[in-house]
């Protein structure tokens, strides 16, 4: 059948397809199904977004409010008439985005400093910066001036936060303090840690909450007292805050934290961007009685920034590839989209209820909006379907209300990567029920889901994609052919193969593993015509009486097939020949054995042998019963069909010998002879 009507044929008639693999085989159809949140993250998403579980469907729309031109976007603060500040690295500057977005034709400050790291916003709408690498904080007033309120001797301050009272708190390394400076502007220190670092600050109903890097340890530091809250055992506390009904939620890092890293005086580089070990973020959470739980593993390995939405869900910011999840506080994750910056480094939900997000590598501002993007594609992985095969049908199952869509499109190829050599994509599908696959015949294959909607407040969501296909039969492949003496190649334990028997064993392989059949066939060399030797094998080996067959040599022909795993017509075979190999049934001749007296006790003893077939490989004599000796021709070589033989024998004691002599040919076949003598 030809591999173009196989195609119809298979794509018309799977169900055929599935009984003729019953029959026994591998060449039958596979079923590549992607329906799981693992499966379908192993693709490449681009504005979609993949539930815990496994539902595709348009991401949440992420609007590229500003790009800055700064290396990252540290922290955003928002004032009481709606505008946001936003702190950036690594030139020291802090802008200033209206509500409307604009940002202005220069910096709201500037300052001398390589990073504002933390920002921090009263209620009469005076702004504090903290900096690094020299560890400032400064207060700064409507008109963008600013001067210094705190210089902390640390190089980094890495947050602030206010109390009810206008004071401000400054968490700062590398040596893990904690400052307070009065709305009079009176410093002091409020709590000096073991930890290299206070990551991240949180006031909440008169208590303050710092994280830490060194240990992972949360504190609460309440009327001059600190107590440690959870210690995580993870190497960084980058994230804390509350939910409405009093859950702590910690986003923590193991590893190096990357913001840790050797820094020089340009403040370092980013979160994210040197663990040296493999780094895993995890997000914990404390109830109000204190009982500590794990709510999720990132796939990420940092967890930068965390926010909490109405529903209860979390929003998580990761880097290094910028991407963004939303986690149920039982720990469901859903992918709901990226930036195309590495690094998600901060949020800030507005009191719009509007969702900012700052990012690194480089500084923008986005919003994560309520309505979806109109159109989004996942791109699968690429399918190895282990040989050239025959594509059948791709069905998917999804939801798709009014407005919106969902079609699929395939390619193909014969390089693990797509390359130029791969088919272009094909025209799209439309059937979820199931359309032949149009793309060509290949080992490899890959789909791409294109998710589209009208309307901005729905969007489909794909559940399930199912790509049939047929590997293309390959013939078997045989190995070498052996053949030895024996049943089995072998004799029993200490005793010498039996030479009456041969065994021909070989090694088969077939790439669809298909089960397979042999067959035997035998011919003299100088015959032309094969003849039968055995049918209907399953091992890979067989052993056969040789006594059957005529002295000569012989070649063992070896076709194996695929027919019971394939249906009639394409099935495929092969066979393979065996080097030559020799059949000698015959013994030698052993003959004139003459004994003749030397003297002394000795005898000389001289006989000759012959074979037919084989030259004269062996000679041993044994007198009267004793151990055997071994002897050697004429002209010490055994090389010839004829040998001639004389030697001498031990001195003897006086009185009758029996002389028992036994010649070997090179295919183990043996003679003896008898000679009585002496008086």
């Amino acid at each position: 059948m030809k591999y173009q009507q196989l195609f119809y044929f298979l794509v018309l008639s799977t169900a055929m397809l599935f009984t003729f693999a019953a029959t026994g085989g591998a060449v039958q159809t596979s079923i590549w199904t992607q329906a799981d949140q693992k499966s379908f993250d192993s693709g490449k998403p681009d504005s979609v977004s993949i539930s815990a579980k496994g539902w595709v469907r348009l991401s949440p729309e992420l609007k590229q409010l500003a790009d800055l031109k700064e290396s990252y976007v540290w922290d955003l603060v928002e004032d009481v008439e709606g505008n946001v500040y936003v702190a950036t690295g690594k030139e020291g500057r802090i802008y200033k985005m209206s509500p409307d977005g604009s940002l202005g034709d220069k910096p709201f400050v500037d300052t001398p400093e390589i990073d504002i790291r933390s920002l921090a916003i009263a209620a009469d709408g005076t702004l504090y910066a903290g900096t690094a690498p020299d560890g400032l904080v400064y207060k700064i007033t409507p008109d963008g001036n600013f001067v210094p309120v705190l210089i902390s001797k640390q190089k980094y301050v890495w947050d602030l936060v206010l109390d009810d009272d206008g004071n401000l708190y400054a968490g700062t390394g590398p040596e893990g303090k904690i400052y307070k400076v009065t709305p009079t502007g009176e410093t002091s220190e409020l709590f000096d840690s073991e930890e290299s670092h206070i990551m991240c600050l949180l006031y909440r109903e008169g208590a303050l909450y710092a994280g830490t890097e060194g240990s992972g340890i949360v504190y609460k530091i309440q009327d001059g007292k600190a107590s440690a809250i959870y210690h995580t055992r993870q190497k960084e506390v980058h994230n804390i805050l509350f939910d409405s009904t009093g859950n702590l939620y910690i986003a923590t890092t193991t590893g190096e934290a990357a913001q840790k890293a050797p820094r020089s005086n340009s403040g370092g580089p980013p979160p994210g961007s040197a663990p040296p070990q493999e780094p895993k973020a995890r997000i914990f959470m404390v109830d109000p009685d204190g009982i500590p739980f794990q709510v999720w593993s990132s796939p990420e390995p940092l967890i930068l920034a965390l926010a909490i939405q109405e529903t209860g869900n979390l929003i998580v910011g990761t880097g290094d590839q910028g991407k963004l999840y939303e986690v149920t506080p039982d720990g469901e994750p859903t992918f709901i989209g990226k930036t195309d910056e590495s690094q998600i480094l901060v949020f800030l939900q507005n009191a719009a209820g509007n969702l900012f997000l700052g990012t690194g590598n480089g500084g923008k501002i986005y919003q994560l909006a309520t309505s979806y993007v109109s159109e989004g594609t996942l791109e699968s992985k690429v399918q190895d379907a282990g040989i050239l095969s025959i594509w059948g049908r791709i069905r998917w199952e999804a939801d798709v209300p009014m407005g919106a869509s969902v079609n699929l499109t395939t390619r193909t190829g014969n390089t693990e990567k797509p390359d130029k050599t791969w088919s272009e994509w094909s025209e799209p599908y439309t059937t979820a029920e199931g359309t032949p696959i149009s793309s060509p015949m290949a080992r490899y294959i890959q789909w791409r889901a294109n998710l589209s909607t009208s309307d901005a407040t729905i969007t489909p969501v794909l559940r399930r994609v199912d790509v049939a296909y047929v590997q293309k039969n390959v013939e078997p492949d045989l190995g070498d052919i052996k053949i030895s003496f024996g049943a089995n190649g072998k004799g029993r334990e200490n005793q010498p193969p039996d030479r009456t028997k041969r065994t021909v064993q070989w090694k088969a392989r077939d790439r669809n593993d298909d089960s397979l059949e042999y067959t035997l066939y035998y011919k003299q060399m100088d015959e032309s015509v094969w003849k039968l030797l055995k049918e209907e094998l399953k091992e890979t080996k067989y052993t056969w009486d040789a006594t059957a067959m005529p002295d000569g040599e012989y070649q063992i022909k070896v076709v194996v097939t695929d027919k019971w795993s394939n249906p009639e017509g394409m099935e495929l075979s092969y066979e393979r020949i065996s080097d030559p190999f020799e059949i000698d049934n015959t013994q030698p001749t052993l003959s004139e054995i003459t004994v003749t007296s030397e003297g002394n006790g000795r005898f000389r003893v001289t006989c000759k042998a012959q074979d037919s077939t084989n030259r004269v490989a062996a000679g041993t004599y044994s007198i009267d019963g004793g151990d055997w000796r071994v002897f050697f021709p004429e002209d010490g070589v055994f090389d010839s069909l004829a040998e001639s033989f004389s030697f001498l024998t031990p001195v003897l004691e006086n009185g009758q010998h029996t002389l028992v002599i036994k010649i070997r040919d090179a295919a183990g076949n043996q003679q003896t002879g008898r000679q009585v003598f002496g008086q």
